[in-house]
């Protein structure tokens, strides 16, 4: 396979994937266990976070964003993990599992919006904009992987458009 730096759309996947893990350890996963868990400084970055931006999903956690909290912390983390390490190496089976996780991560941003759009405050613009990226991202890995999904089997291959032509021939 190909150098990562010659993949540039895996090298943005597997940049985001990495960089999300310290932000669910010790941010996002707040608000699925005890406070007491974190290192003072995680709690600090989260509290002058809330305070700074009046984030209401950080704030007072509604039981559909704990939900949604919980789903990141059980079944996203250990993708970030996988999925950075097939997309370094280019590996093709991390194809579905990234529809999935690209599906289902962008699906949880529609109740979020939902939610500062219903509340419009002095932070609503910028809170959009932080959250946005969590919903192109994985919108995107998508988007590109149902596209490499889509394709036959022979793409890798040299004669890919003759073989593809042959089979049509013998489909008629």
């Amino acid at each position: 396979m190909s150098s990562l730096t010659t993949r540039p759309f895996d090298l943005l996947v597997v940049v985001f994937l990495l960089s999300h893990i310290p932000i669910t350890v010790f941010i996002d996963s707040q608000a699925v266990f005890p406070r007491h868990w974190y290192p003072e400084w995680a709690t600090a970055t989260l509290d002058w976070y809330v305070r700074t931006y009046e984030d209401p999903l950080m704030k007072d956690t509604p039981p559909w964003f704990l939900g949604l909290a919980v789903n990141e912390v059980f079944l996203q983390l250990p993708f970030f993990f996988v999925g950075a390490y097939a997309f370094i190496l280019g590996k093709a089976w991390i194809r579905m599992p990234a529809l999935i996780y690209g599906v289902s991560t962008a699906t949880t941003l529609v109740p979020i919006f939902a939610e500062f759009l219903s509340q419009p405050g002095p932070h609503q613009k910028t809170l959009i904009v932080f959250y946005l990226p969590y919903l192109i991202l994985p919108a995107a890995i998508a988007i590109q992987m149902a596209r490499k999904l889509s394709r036959p089997q022979l793409e890798g291959r040299k004669n890919y458009s003759s073989l593809a032509a042959s089979k049509a021939d013998r489909m008629e």
